[in-house]
């Protein structure tokens, strides 16, 4: 800087040591004072700013939240996020209709769903893929996936896992009319199949780990996938999507950052997560590799929510209309922070009716 500058060829002088030390010490002033004026404005606009509500779930999948809340990369963007855990995503989206929460993360199947009933929501971003359903089942009355026929099969009412069985039995060649399923909450599943109700239950962690400790030696597993990714969202309310575009921006700012922290330093967000989470962290490990966390809005996912939209319509449906999901995808906050991850086939998401 010029004020270290002199003109005396040595830097012994004292007048030339004093300017510098004013100067200096007005620079420190000056940056100290920009510092704290920014840190007041930011305080200032997170104080005037409402609170987003953001509901999750206890699982890894929730982990780009969690690490955004944990590194404080929310306050970091000027954002005030309110997080809330529940044992299972199933129950999220009726809460986020419901006014409780203002953001939720939830499996494609739950929007493609909900689509049927009403598209007053926006899908703002996938947070991960993953291949995390599996059949846990009773060694001794089951021999595996392909063994289900005369099966009773428990799986949580108003989840994905309907779909994730049926499919399992179709590339397996079993009839689904032969397999009998009964419903359960989420929490129940594990002890359901230890009790002997039913043969085997499609879960996931940290249920999928209950169940096989309550079943004991009996119990096996098989991933249900069959190579098909999960697509877990970030999805708001359309006034939200309508009102906070600029909020918007900087959430997902948050967990794009946050992203590449879980990408990076999985050592580290293991550990944080399941404190967070109340996980064991030995079962994030063993489960981390059916994950790949990015933060994308690709065209795979319409393909995703079409196939299960057409499996609910014929199934409960078959006299409404299948939705149109471009309709309930907002591509402009993800746009603006990733626009080469929006690779969805469309001008931009709708926000108003």
């Amino acid at each position: 800087m010029f004020f270290l500058r002199t003109s005396t060829p040595y830097v012994g002088s004292r007048s030339s040591i004093g300017m510098r030390k004013r100067s200096v010490s007005v620079s420190i002033v000056a940056v100290l004072a920009a510092i704290l004026g920014l840190a007041s404005c930011q305080k200032n606009r997170m104080e005037s700013v409402p609170v987003l509500s953001v509901g999750i779930n206890r699982s890894l999948k929730s982990a780009p939240v969690v690490m955004a809340d944990v590194h404080g990369l929310f306050q970091k963007n000027g954002i005030s996020v309110d997080i809330k855990i529940e044992n299972s995503a199933v129950s999220l989206f009726d809460g986020l209709h419901e006014g409780f929460y203002d953001l939720v993360c939830v499996p494609e199947y739950q929007a493609a769903v909900h689509a049927f009933a009403d598209t007053d929501f926006r899908i703002l971003a996938v947070l991960n893929r993953n291949q995390t359903r599996s059949l846990v089942y009773n060694g001794r009355k089951v021999a595996g996936i392909a063994d289900l026929e005369r099966k009773s099969i428990g799986l949580a009412r108003n989840s994905s896992a309907e779909y994730t069985l049926y499919r399992a039995l179709l590339v397996n060649g079993v009839d689904e009319r032969t397999v009998s399923t009964v419903y359960y909450t989420p929490e129940e599943l594990p002890s359901a199949l230890a009790n002997g109700e039913v043969d085997g239950v499609i879960v996931w962690e940290p249920f999928t780990t209950d169940a096989l400790k309550l079943t004991g030696l009996a119990a096996r597993t098989e991933n249900v996938h069959f190579g098909r990714d999960m697509y877990w969202l970030l999805v708001t309310r359309l006034d939200i999507s309508a009102t906070r575009s600029d909020d918007l921006v900087r959430l997902l700012s948050s967990l794009e950052e946050s992203i590449g922290l879980v990408n990076k330093k999985k050592s580290e967000t293991v550990g944080q997560i399941a404190s967070a989470l109340s996980l064991s962290p030995d079962s994030l490990i063993l489960e981390w590799e059916a994950y790949t966390f990015n933060l994308e809005l690709p065209q795979s996912l319409l393909v995703s929510m079409e196939q299960e939209a057409l499996w609910y319509q014929g199934r409960y449906f078959p006299e409404i209309e299948l939705p149109d999901f471009l309709d309930v995808i907002d591509v402009e906050p993800l746009s603006a922070i990733r626009p080469r991850h929006v690779t969805i086939a469309v001008d931009g998401g709708s926000r108003v009716p």
